[in-house]
């Protein structure tokens, strides 16, 4: 048990880490605060009674307050078996991961006999007909007030108990008694049956500490993001001839002389027929099938099943089928179609309905970049004629249309935007009016700018004043014809002369310097971060990713390259914005160029990815994707970097990574790898409690180390012994927790009795991962 401040520093070597719990310092609860001093000098006080002494201190009164009734939605990271599922769970204990860690021990509801804080919640897995008021486990609550939880409500029968809340040491503000909860209604036999006993409860909370390197974006190397997890375990499997199941984390503040004693011969409830009124935090309901694979397996089977030949059905484009093609047209359209290519209707500019050629960032093949073109600074310059055919490939001037769309949506980037091309422009004025040697002095630079006035018509200028004021007033007034207004001098210098120009280029990158000097300019970073963000495609809707339907179906895996033309199209479209002539395409390239004053981050290598549309993003928030150079595994190598990840939908994730991966593994989180029981290889009984086994593992050296076939708990396999005896048609499958435990430790040979974190270590199933590596032409096969 461990207090926030004394967890210890995550080990780099390890993915998971297992503490007993998190024990917050104050826990919630009235608390009085005493404070006194003592002055003294020679051994004598001299505070001349001032100050506040031991007899007399000084006190405040503080209440610490803590969730009591209801969780908020962001604390809650994950659920196994996930919202909705459908499987094979009959092996399987639910559990719930709560992105609060320290939420279970917030609240005083006791200790254990070994004076350890108990979880104040608890997790509880009820079957079809037994909630009265869920009979079919579809999820159904109460809501009720707390002022109607306290003291009850005129539609509650005469039979329903409600919680014994504690409010002389935790009394509920006037605030907190308007606040709405979820109720669940339990018959006194059912939750007797199923709920933990208290030496029971601290086993099935434990707090996981996962390094989150593969869940999302690469970070720096010196850094490793780590994340802590209260998880909260059920103590019941769901039968093997399946059915409906609804999981409630519910308070059990107020029940705690309801929860069985723990023995055998206190399993059966002799009690009166009442109804417990239960504060449910949060709930899910998930079906169990018999003959059904387990979740995450199935979905990744199915990808495998579907890859197609050398895998190339898990590239992202339109099916094109098997049907022989005639002809040099039908084989053009059927290449074009494999390159990820779908013809679209379009319009042309004299407004004919014809159909284009469209293709997205995302590519089968690989793209080579063009290096040697002049920036476009319309979408008309980026369209290409296909001549042969008459008709357009509109790819690259729609990416230029997405990125001026995204820019001027934004209005804060666009306002950003042209704000810096106004300093940019500022600063290049001024450099260029200044003398090209300034060395020279300042005598110099007047008579400079002396002979430039006499070189253009000074003399006449001045003739012309001294015969005006000669005529006086005798000369009519007459109103000067306005004159045009003039470009500034560095209106027509372009991108081309500065390549050229290197003097010229040198002058202008130095007039920069105070954007780019030690203090960067905000706007201009701001500029480029948000560019920087767009070259991953952040913004651009998904209709320009995904063209297509049958590009990504449902439950569907796909591969891609990133077609560099297309992101560099899109950002300048973007820089198309508050274009004004041709030197702000020249500044963009001293700012944003390859060799620019503000270069935007290249990656280290081509860039690809995968599109993910499965139950997987939903059922698995924290998937981990896992891309590595090498096609097999070797000892210390390193993931590619991640340089994007994004839920697109709730079933479309996104990874965007540097490089081309030799394999990629998709693998259940750490944070969610679940509790349960095995079966031997020579499996013989259809439900896995008749012939389970836990497969025991190492609590020193490396932890968690399977300790090998040889041993396993039991000895000999069945786990029945450790489940309670069922009352009547009452719950079955309720583990008897701390025999359970007690039976492990001795199997360990361990002289004390397990933590809560080597309990879990032994009762967790190895996270799964299905690994798809690349075979020659870049097909990934499963």
């Amino acid at each position: 048990m461990s207090l926030p401040g004394n967890t210890p520093e995550p080990d780099p070597s390890l993915d998971v880490q297992f503490l007993d719990a998190l024990v917050p310092r104050l826990t919630a609860g009235r608390y009085t605060l005493t404070a006194h001093q003592s002055l003294t000098k020679g051994g004598g006080h001299v505070d001349e009674g001032y100050l506040p002494t031991p007899d007399a201190p000084v006190t405040q009164h503080i209440e610490v307050r803590a969730p009591r009734f209801t969780v908020q939605p962001e604390w809650i990271h994950g659920a196994y078996p996930p919202p909705g599922a459908t499987g094979l769970y009959d092996d399987v204990l639910p559990h719930l991961t709560l992105e609060r860690p320290t939420l279970p021990w917030e609240r005083q509801e006791g200790t254990d006999s070994k004076g350890g804080l108990l979880p104040w919640l608890a997790l509880l897995v009820f079957g079809e007909g037994e909630l009265p008021g869920d009979p079919h486990c579809l999820g159904h609550t109460d809501q009720r007030t707390v002022a109607e939880l306290i003291n009850g409500s005129t539609d509650d029968p005469a039979d329903v108990v409600l919680p014994a809340l504690d409010q002389r040491t935790d009394p509920i503000a006037a605030d907190e008694e308007k606040q709405v909860c979820r109720t669940v209604l339990v018959p006194a036999a059912v939750f007797h049956a199923v709920a933990p006993a208290p030496d029971e409860l601290p086993l099935l909370t434990h707090v996981r500490r996962v390094n989150k390197r593969h869940q999302g974006v690469t970070l720096t190397e010196d850094r490793i993001e780590v994340g802590d997890y209260a998880v909260a375990v059920a103590n019941r499997l769901p039968s093997a001839a399946g059915g409906r199941y609804v999981a409630h984390l519910v308070s059990l503040e107020g029940w705690q002389s309801r929860l069985p004693d723990g023995t055998e011969a206190g399993e059966s409830y002799t009690g009166p027929a009442e109804k417990l009124r239960l504060v449910s935090l949060w709930s899910w309901a998930f079906e169990s099938l018999a003959d059904h694979a387990p979740g995450f397996a199935a979905l990744t089977e199915h990808f495998v099943e579907t890859e197609g030949d050398q895998g190339t059905g898990l590239l992202l484009r339109v099916p094109v089928g098997d049907r022989p093609l005639t002809g040099r047209e039908q084989q053009a359209v059927a290449d074009r179609l494999r390159a990820s290519y779908l013809p679209l209707s379009c319009r042309t500019e004299s407004g004919r309905a014809t159909f284009g050629w469209y293709r997205g960032p995302f590519v089968a093949e690989p793209v080579p970049r063009q290096t040697d073109r002049e920036r476009r600074r319309c979408a008309a310059e980026a369209l290409i004629h296909l001549e042969e055919y008459g008709v357009f490939d509109v790819s690259l001037a729609t990416a230029f249309t997405a990125g001026r769309g995204v820019a001027f949506a934004d209005h804060q980037f666009a306002a950003t935007l042209l704000r810096l091309r106004g300093k940019v422009r500022k600063l290049a004025e001024q450099a260029l009016s200044e003398p090209a040697h300034p060395v020279a002095g300042a005598a110099a630079g007047a008579r400079a700018r002396l002979a430039h006035l006499v070189t253009n018509g000074l003399g006449e200028h001045l003739h012309e004043i001294h015969r005006q004021a000669a005529q006086g007033a005798q000369a009519a007034p007459v109103t000067p014809v306005p004159a045009a207004t003039r470009l500034p001098a560095i209106a027509d210098i372009t991108a081309q002369q500065l390549r050229t120009d290197t003097a010229l280029r040198e002058r202008l990158s130095t007039a920069l310097d105070t954007l780019t000097g030690a203090e960067q300019d905000e706007d201009l970073t701001a500029v480029r971060n948000w560019l920087t963000r767009l070259r991953s495609l952040a913004g651009v809707s998904f209709a320009h990713l995904v063209p297509d339907a049958r590009m990504l179906p449902a439950e569907s895996l796909r591969f891609f390259h990133v077609d560099d033309n297309w992101t560099a199209t899109l950002l300048e479209g973007a820089l198309s914005v508050g274009l004004a002539h041709s030197f702000d395409l020249a500044a963009d390239d001293l700012l944003f160029g390859p060799h620019g004053k503000a270069p935007l981050p290249e990656p280290a290598g081509p860039v690809t990815g995968l599109l993910l549309r499965s139950q997987l993003v939903s059922g698995w928030p924290a998937l981990e994707i896992r891309p590595y150079l090498a096609p097999q595994a070797t000892d210390g190598e390193s993931a590619l970097p991640v340089l994007r990840r994004a839920a697109l939908a709730e079933d479309v994730l996104l990874v965007v990574v540097d490089g081309v991966p030799g394999r990629v593994e998709i693998a259940e989180p750490q944070q969610g790898v679940h509790f349960g029981i095995d079966e031997p290889e020579d499996g013989r009984s259809d439900d896995p409690v008749d012939d389970g086994i836990i497969r025991l593992r190492s609590l020193t050296g490396r932890v968690g180390e399977e300790l090998g076939e040889a041993h396993h708990f039991p000895d000999t396999p069945g786990l029945r012994p450790y489940l309670r005896a069922p009352g009547g048609d009452g719950p079955g499958r309720v583990l008897r927790t701390a025999k359970l435990a007690d039976g492990l430790q001795g199997a360990l040979g361990l002289q004390q009795a397990l933590t809560p974190g080597q309990f879990a270590i032994q009762m967790i199933n190895a996270a799964q991962r299905r690994t798809f590596t690349t075979t020659t032409g870049d097909h990934a096969n499963g």
